[in-house]
């Protein structure tokens, strides 16, 4: 039998939703071409199509283990779950008595369960309680707090199978409450995972609403059904032409039925089908991907209790690496899977149900799900298993995953930045190539771990790990960093680091410098002695986020001296951010001493300098103290003319800005070290300049042309089908982790004319990078 599914790459990702199997293909295709006919006409025609409607009917009846008028086909499981919640609130809305009644449901619910009782609530102004049932640690409802509850159900939404996990949630032990209590409460069962996974025999248990969804089990999107046990409360959601025996309105999705249908028809014959794959063989198919991830990824945890779930669903969590950052890695290879977390631009959040089961943060932002379902074939799980090693040596190439094997450094370590960022949260390293030294700045605890593996896999020699401030809300992991890597530490005693980080007198690497103003500042040196070029990071205290703020300059320094002109890069902390200031109502902070450090590094600062700011809320990478300037008119009242008037109303209007910052923290779910809203951060962007077409930038021997790949260079090494997409030659690789280093390159050329063009793997990454770009005044650029 011909393959379905592409064999370039391997599809992981069933539960989201599934190709649509060739059988179930040609039933729709026929539907629509030859038995098109209305199933509520009575000619010969619609008698045809009236067949395939009640002939599916009958068969999901059977395929679930019920009776055939117990089936309503909808337009999915969404609507489904809204119809079964719709009428038992309707049903309750017609009692006498409904006070005191509560809705239940369980934690690790699909989103649209607690969505639709909270929506129909409201609508229907009912005085009801909705009450999330909390699950031990394998995802399980807890049955002691369903005892306590049960008596005043009028409604309990559970799962058959968990989207995000696969657990398989323990119906029986939960209908044995209902029967014990004597509970009237009706139970709704959410088995759209659960369909061709599970063996399902409704009829014989208590529940009186199952939805079910037809693209999560190879049939197109668009059709469902809604398993209504008899004599169950029944509202109506759609109504108007009397389909479905009057209970769902709308002319019949026929297509969608017949494909659903001859799903469902290789479903009954799973055993002399060459579609359906037997428990035995998925199992087996699991164990196949897991051992391959454990192999690839020795520190890797799984999510899921294996014991208790379905064999297609695996989640787990590697250290060090978001799932954006993992997703975006396997989809280069040609894997596709999601996410197990949702994230966005402002931050990463972590997975409600693995919270609700009290997985620990990092594995929650960092969770994958790889879902593969019941006709997945041996020869994508090999292809499968291919590409995650395939991965797992791109990561160890680039130095971002520990090779389980012994092998050399990479000898092609780049000199500058490398910007690690989570959520709006950057740490940064400073490297240079030919010392083969690094110092790393204000590092993050959820990138410990490949902080670590870069500096052994390069062999770097560790100069200082740096913080720009203490912290109000926390501790910095640098401590824990410095024992960590005490062997690749300059010098290996924490002792002689002062509380931040800065190398006291016995390390050999400080020295002093002179500052275009005539300061001094202490600093460290990361060129090799015999160089004639000094790489230098200084510190200069800039007192104000915190009493102990510090901002590191780095630059080129002639005969122990920096010139403005000569510093590359700022690390600003909280003090400076793109679109904002540091913010200054912590009890370790003093607005007074904010204003004269703004003046202070206006002063030091070139207007190429970029400034790398420990926290990034507006996605800029970096920015610099002009543009800051111009959009910032807190920032430009700070560095306008001296006086005591110009002091006093910087820290009004400073001080009101600290107290509106709690209203911003809702919305980004963390604490806001500081932001300033901009009078400009709300114009639309406008430029007169035509976008060129990409032949434009394709053709060969353009120099006014440039593109850029932003991908992670482990992506980019994944990729191998440039000449497919019309490219002569792979592009310019600048990951979004060094894009800072190419800003500055930008900055330093002084040629703002230049067509750029930044790609990415869906646009989303160098959208952020072309609007950075766009920022400091570069107009030519596109994604």
């Amino acid at each position: 039998m011909k393959n379905y599914l592409f064999s370039t790459h391997a599809y992981f990702d069933c539960n989201a939703t599934t190709p649509v199997l060739p059988v179930a293909a040609e039933a729709a295709q026929d539907a629509m071409r030859i038995l098109y006919g209305n199933p509520s006409s009575s000619h010969l025609v619609g008698l045809q199509a009236k067949y395939i409607l009640e002939s599916t009917r009958k068969t999901a009846s059977q395929v679930i283990g019920a009776d055939p008028e117990e089936i309503i086909f909808t337009s999915g499981a969404t609507e489904a779950i809204q119809t079964a919640i719709f009428s038992v609130l309707q049903n309750i809305k017609g009692q006498t008595t409904r006070s005191h009644l509560t809705l239940l449901y369980g934690a690790t619910e699909h989103k649209a369960i607690p969505q639709a009782l909270q929506h129909w609530v409201k609508i229907l102004n009912l005085p009801l309680r909705i009450f999330e049932l909390p699950v031990d640690k394998n995802g399980q409802i807890q049955l002691k707090i369903l005892k306590e509850h049960i008596s005043s159900a009028a409604l309990l939404c559970t799962m058959a199978v968990n989207n995000e996990t696969g657990v398989v949630q323990n119906l029986l032990a939960i209908e044995e409450i209902l029967i014990q209590a004597g509970s009237q409460t009706l139970w709704l069962v959410d088995c759209v995972q659960a369909l061709g996974k599970l063996d399902l025999n409704l009829k014989s248990t208590r529940i009186n609403y199952a939805p079910f969804s037809g693209h999560k089990l190879y049939a197109p999107k668009g059709i469902g059904f809604l398993y209504l046990k008899k004599n169950s409360p029944f509202t109506p959601l759609i109504v108007g032409g009397g389909q479905e025996n009057g209970q769902r309105s709308g002319t019949e999705n026929l297509p969608g039925v017949a494909a659903l249908g001859a799903v469902l028809e290789a479903l009954t014959h799973r055993t002399n089908s060459l579609l359906f794959r037997s428990p035995l063989e998925l199992s087996d198919f699991r164990d196949q991907i897991t051992s391959e991830l454990k192999s690839a990824f020795p520190k890797i945890e799984f999510n899921t209790p294996f014991e208790q779930s379905v064999s297609t669903t695996i989640n787990f969590s590697i250290p060090g690496f978001t799932s954006s950052e993992l997703v975006d890695l396997f989809d280069a290879g040609g894997l596709r899977l999601s996410s197990g977390s949702a994230c966005n631009a402002l931050s990463v959040k972590p997975s409600h149900v693995l919270d609700a089961m009290e997985i620990p943060n990092w594995r929650s932002i960092s969770a994958l799900r790889m879902s593969f379902g019941p006709c997945t074939s041996q020869k994508e799980i090999e292809r499968g298993c291919q590409i995650i090693r395939d991965s797992a040596v791109a990561l160890q190439n680039t130095c971002l995953l520990n090779s389980i094997n012994t092998f050399e450094a990479p000898e092609n370590l780049r000199d500058g930045i490398l910007q690690l960022r989570v959520g709006s949260t950057n740490t940064w390293i400073l490297a240079h190539s030919q010392a083969r030294t690094c110092i790393i700045i204000d590092p993050c605890t959820i990138v410990a771990e490949r902080i670590e593996n870069y500096v052994r896999c390069q062999n770097l020699k560790v100069l200082a790990i740096l913080d720009t401030h203490s912290h109000a809300d926390h501790e910095s992991i640098r401590p824990i960093l410095q024992k960590i890597l005490s062997d690749q530490m300059e010098v290996p005693f924490i002792e002689e680091y002062d509380r931040l980080g800065w190398p006291l007198h016995c390390a050999t690497s400080v020295t002093q410098t002179k500052l275009e103003n005539g300061n001094f500042a202490d600093a460290i040196s990361l060129t090799a002695k015999s160089s004639l070029e000094n790489l230098i990071l200084a510190r200069l205290p800039t007192p104000g986020h915190t009493n102990d703020s510090q901002t590191f300059l780095v630059g080129i320094s002639q005969a122990n001296i920096l010139k403005k002109k000569d510093i590359q890069f700022a690390f600003s902390g909280d003090t400076i951010l793109s679109g904002g200031l540091g913010r200054t109502n912590f009890s370790i902070s003093n607005p007074e001493s904010l204003f004269y450090s703004l003046r202070t590094i206006h002063e030091i600062l070139s207007p190429t300098t970029l400034l790398c700011p420990t926290h990034d809320y507006n996605n800029s990478f970096a920015t610099n103290i002009g543009v800051e300037s111009q959009e910032n008119p807190l920032l430009s009242l700070a560095l306008s003319t001296l006086t005591l008037d110009t002091l006093k109303l910087f820290l009004e209007k400073k001080k009101k800005i600290d107290l509106d910052l709690a209203h911003i923290e809702n919305e980004f779910q963390e604490i806001i070290c500081g932001v300033t809203p901009s009078v400009k951060s709300e114009k639309e962007e406008k430029t007169t300049t035509s976008v060129p077409s990409l032949k434009d930038f394709l053709l060969k021997g353009n120099k006014n042309s440039l593109i850029i790949d932003v991908r992670e260079a482990h992506e980019y090494s994944m990729s191998n089908s440039w000449t497919s997409m019309g490219f002569r030659e792979a592009p310019r690789n600048v990951p979004l982790s060094r894009f800072v280093n190419l800003m500055h390159e930008f900055l330093k050329s002084k040629t703002k004319n230049q067509n750029i063009l930044l790609i990415c793997r869906t646009g989303t990454r160098s959208l952020k990078a072309a609007k950075s770009l766009r920022r400091l005044g570069f107009t030519h650029v596109w994604n």
